[in-house]
């Protein structure tokens, strides 16, 4: 249905002052392109240039009918009032048919992002903008090549309602802009008309007195159709980064990737900043991603139009501990951002963290400029104040006229308490509990305001009677007492004769008879005092230390004077002597010790016992049998200087203390040494422990524990001592190491041959030392008798020295037995009138062939260590061979094999498409791996049978699938599942459905 025409120019009426109503606010002033440089095929051009967001001109263009037929394009050229200089940025609202800017918007991800959205960008409706000085083109970019709008010279963005824009910011002045609509070469349909919305194209001056993000765009790169479409990467939602609220964003994501990739989002600013601006970039990221350093991976940069970077630098750059608590606290954080010079945008990028699988994505909040934080005066920071008390906050700006503070009861959102120019103070109320307030600064002519800085002011309670305690101290003097106080509450103490505060005892002052001292720890000392004088009260106050609050009048701390006259002499002993078992209970983390001991003469069973270390004192009380048992710091007794503990006996009021001596064990510090050989590769734990749970340092004094797994050094020195124990406590013992490293072996050759009927033993084995020993293996094994008979195998020597042996030598032995040649080839069912070859050792000399029965057609010479054979005669038929073997007990060696000669009838060939590929390389390369037979599918009942060269069978396939890959299935030479080495091989492939054999040689090669 369409709209009446009043509802039309109510909807544009809103749509004009809304857009107006950013610009006006902030004073801007628009410039926007006047004039018409050129058209074709545009309706209502005239409403591009009528400075109104709301009209358009439309460009036509049309497929045409068949063959391009009466297709067209059109175009627009609009030019502003003066030429523009270089990295100025402009924007040009546009609007097309199918969606096609939505893809655009990603710069280089748009032809990734047309897959994802099912928007064709080549072929459908496509667009052309050309930034022009005059009739001199300066930049261009194309929807209808590979990723269009890729460049900062001219992108694709959107605004806050999701309106589109071309933004331009060439690298050259520019007067002009030309945006040409055309229909790609694959449109479907003939005859289709489309159209581009044009509505106009302004820049806005430097004047404004706010400056925000107002346009947006993203990019990225190394990403995937997948990861787009599937993965979770990608910018979504970009405008809510834009709208002017600060509870929406957009969300930079990555996905879980584990390739290197990155994803940015670039916000475009109402103007160009100047010197001393803030931005703030309200982000939110998952702390499991602070965790693992996503925050090194986030990269701001700005610019201005589309030259060099004016800064670029790592989000973490920006933030200091406390932001990185807000961080971890709300997941969102205000991060401050100064620019070092003039820009006009700002870039976000999101690089991948590999080898995490979480999913990476920061959300972006909104970008906006507001005042710096405002300062808290020095004497607003760490208030307290009494109970039911108000105190005053200060803070400033840093332009005053221009700036207000704004005092809140929340760090977000909350109660507006005040609003203060800079420098009023902030009045709160009466407090009864510690209470955090939050001050902002907002330019008063703009939108935004800073965040917000927290000023905490600490309540403190009135202190009570409660809260004092008042020891007595006598002094065993008649007529003294000392009173001292004490409190959980830091403060001072004050003294008075009455409840109420109002008659303060002084220093030195002298009342009916009764002295008065007051000492720097606030002790108050009576003296003078008798039996007609006491039984009166005393009070004490205390003033604390932070806010000097005081007790109220009448809840003072009370304390009757008294006294008592008595005297005390006693004998104390101490039973307790330090054992070298009681240091190692230290060394093992034990933290007391139990010192005993017993007192006589005056004392009486519940008498105090006070035992003084270093400061530390440690209760007891004394049993019925005037014993004590009391437990001490451990470390403490052995940290004492002069190795004498305090004890002090108390009864009543009096007390009489002894200085006692305690006596710690020593160990012996004779030095230590220790022989190991190189080979038992020895380590600290080798060393003896000649105390228990000792441990062993690097020095006599200090030093590092050595872990018992390190390994010991020749000519090294180790210190024995207990953990936790001084070394003036318990002094270390010292242990010297040598270490006797010995040669290894020697031999003129690690191969040696012996003939078996000369009888060797393994003694025979050539070494060039005496002091040797032979094993059975490599490492452990067993020691061999030299006189025991020499076989065939590996053996192997150590040398030795002062009962230490050096790495074992490996010799390789070969006892030979006169064996005859090998000759290895077909020996039965050989078909007449068909070639097979026969081969012997390889690398002899003064080779002879004998041949009975066949004709000789390759091979067979004196070098030769094979030949072949074209048998002729089915009866009496065989080979023969002999060669010379310098390296073998015997000089010559023969065989001979007899050759069961059959009329095989047709040889096989092409008639029954078998064919043998003769060479295959199993190494896992995946090309030729296999040893292939073709149409070996077609004899099901096949067996396939292969030899070495020695005639051993090494592998047997029934119904051979064109699987075998070079490992022995058959036990004897080699085990089972063994990779046979690289060499000729030969094959016998029996055909029960021919009653044929087919044989012949293969090559393995690794």
């Amino acid at each position: 249905m369409e709209k009446t025409y009043f509802q039309s120019f109510l909807s544009k009426l809103l749509v004009l002052v809304i857009f107006l109503g950013c610009f006006i606010g902030n004073s801007q002033t628009i410039i926007y392109a006047e004039s018409i440089a050129g058209e074709n095929n545009v309706d209502n051009s005239s409403l591009s240039i009528d400075s109104d967001l709301i009209t358009k001109a439309e460009i036509r263009a049309n497929s045409g009918l068949v063959a391009g037929l009466g297709s067209y394009s059109g175009y627009i050229e609009l030019q502003f009032p003066s030429t523009l200089p270089a990295f100025q940025t402009t924007y040009t609202k546009i609007e097309t048919e199918d969606g096609l800017l939505t893809p655009l918007l990603g710069g280089n991800l748009g032809g990734l992002l047309s897959d994802v959205v099912g928007v064709v960008l080549i072929g459908n409706q496509e667009f052309n903008v050309q930034l022009k000085n005059g009739s001199t083109v300066v930049s261009e970019e194309d929807s209808g090549v590979a990723n269009p709008f890729s460049t900062d010279e001219i992108k694709v963005v959107i605004d806050k309602n999701e309106q589109y824009f071309i933004a331009a910011s060439p690298s050259l002045p520019y007067n002009r802009i030309r945006l040409t609509n055309r229909t790609g070469g694959s449109l479907l349909g003939l005859g289709t008309t489309k159209r581009l919305g044009v509505f106009d194209s302004f820049y806005t001056d430097a004047t404004s007195e706010c400056v925000g993000a107002e346009y947006t765009s993203f990019f990225g790169s190394g990403l995937t159709l997948d990861l787009l479409g599937l993965g979770g990467a990608g910018v979504d939602n970009p405008h809510l980064a834009i709208d002017d609220d600060l509870g929406t964003y957009s969300n930079i994501g990555l996905g879980v990737i584990g390739v290197a990739a990155s994803i940015g989002q670039t916000f475009y600013l109402n103007r160009p900043s100047v010197a001393g601006e803030v931005f703030y970039l309200k982000v939110g990221v998952d702390p499991d991603l602070v965790q693992v350093g996503l925050l090194s991976n986030i990269q701001l940069s700005a610019k201005n139009g589309s030259s060099a970077d004016v800064d670029n630098l790592s989000l973490s750059s920006l933030l200091d501990l406390d932001l990185l608590g807000l961080l971890g606290e709300n997941g969102t954080v205000d991060i401050p951002y100064t620019p070092s010079s003039s820009i006009d945008r700002i870039s976000l990028e999101l690089s991948s963290l590999l080898n995490v699988s979480i999913n990476q994505g920061i959300q972006v909040y909104g970008v906006y400029s507001a005042p710096m934080l405002p300062t808290i005066d020095a004497g607003s920071e760490d208030v307290s104040v009494c109970s039911d008390t108000s105190t005053s906050l200060i803070a400033t700006v840093q332009n005053p006229s221009e700036e207000e503070l704004r005092w809140y009861d929340a760090p977000e959102d909350g109660n507006l308490l005040a609003t203060l120019t800079s420098g009023d103070a902030y009045v709160t109320p009466n407090l009864t509990e510690t209470t955090t307030y939050y001050v902002a600064a907002k330019n008063v002519n703009c939108a935004y305001e800073s965040p917000r800085v927290a000023v905490t002011v600490t309540v403190i309670d009135t202190p009570t009677a409660d809260d004092i305690d008042v020891a007595l101290r006598a002094t065993c003097n008649v007529g003294e007492l000392k009173l001292v106080p004490s409190s959980d509450i830091a403060g001072s103490f004050n003294w008075y004769l009455d409840s109420d505060g109002t008659n303060q005892i002084t220093d030195g002052m002298v009342s009916s008879g009764i002295t008065y001292t007051i000492e720097s720890d606030d002790t108050l000392t009576i003296n003078g005092l008798t039996d007609s004088n006491i039984g009166y009260s005393v009070y004490a106050s205390l003033v604390e230390d932070t806010t000097s609050c005081t007790n109220e009048a009448g809840n003072l701390k009370e304390v009757v004077v008294s006294v008592t006259d008595s005297s005390l002499e006693v004998d104390i002993n101490l039973d307790t002597a330090l054992t070298i078992d009681d240091l190692i209970s230290i060394s093992d983390g034990g933290s007391l010790i139990s010192l005993e001991g017993s007192a006589s003469g005056g004392a009486n069973e519940g008498d105090t016992v006070t035992i003084s270390i270093d400061g530390q004192q440690f209760l007891g009380v004394l049993d019925s049998n005037l014993e004590f048992s009391i437990d001490v710091d451990a470390l403490g007794l052995l940290e004492d200087i002069d190795s004498t503990v305090e004890i002090t006996l108390k009864e009543g009021l009096c007390a009489t203390t002894d200085l006692i001596p305690i006596s710690i064990p020593e160990l012996t510090t004779d030095i230590v040494d220790y022989v190991f050989c190189a080979a038992d590769n020895a380590t600290v734990a080798d060393l003896e422990l000649l105390v228990d749970n000792g441990v062993f340092f690097d020095a006599l004094v200090g030093g590092n524990l050595l872990d018992v797994n390190a390994s010991l050094v020749d000519g090294g020195s180790y210190f024995l001592g207990l953990l936790n124990i001084p070394v003036d406590v318990l002094a270390r013992i010292q242990i010297n190491v040598d270490i006797i490293e010995v040669p290894m072996a020697t031999t003129n050759s690690d191969f040696q041959s012996f003939c078996s009927d000369t009888d060797p033993i393994i003694g025979d084995i050539q070494v060039n030392e005496t002091n040797v020993v032979f094993y059975d293996s490599a490492t452990g094994g067993n020691i061999l008798d030299p006189d025991e008979d020499l076989t065939s195998g590996d053996y192997y020597v150590a040398r030795t020295m002062s009962s230490c042996e050096s790495e074992r030598l490996q010799i390789t032995v070969e006892v030979l037995d006169g064996e005859p040649a090998s000759l290895v080839g077909q020996i039965e069912n050989a078909c007449l009138d068909r070639s097979y070859t026969y081969n012997t050792d390889e690398g002899k000399t003064d080779y002879v062939w004998t041949v009975i029965g066949g004709t000789i057609i390759d091979g067979g010479q004196s070098t030769d260590d094979f030949v072949s054979v074209v048998w002729t005669s089915m009866e009496e038929a065989s080979v023969a061979v002999s060669y010379s073997d310098t390296t073998a007990c015997d000089a010559t060696k023969e065989n001979q094999l007899e050759v069961e000669v059959v009329r095989c009838g047709e040889i096989l060939g092409e008639d029954f498409c078998l064919l043998v590929f003769n060479v295959f390389s199993p190494n896992g390369d995946g090309f030729n791996d296999y040893f292939e037979i073709q149409c070996i599918e077609n004899f099901i009942d096949n067996t396939v049978t292969v030899y070495n060269r020695n005639g051993n069978k090494v592998f047997e396939a029934v119904n051979y699938q064109n699987n075998w890959d070079g490992i022995a299935n058959v036990g004897g030479v080699l085990n089972k599942g063994d990779h046979l080495p690289s060499g000729t091989y030969y094959y016998v492939i029996h055909l029960p459905e021919l009653d044929r054999d087919v044989v012949g040689w293969l090559q393995l090669a690794r």
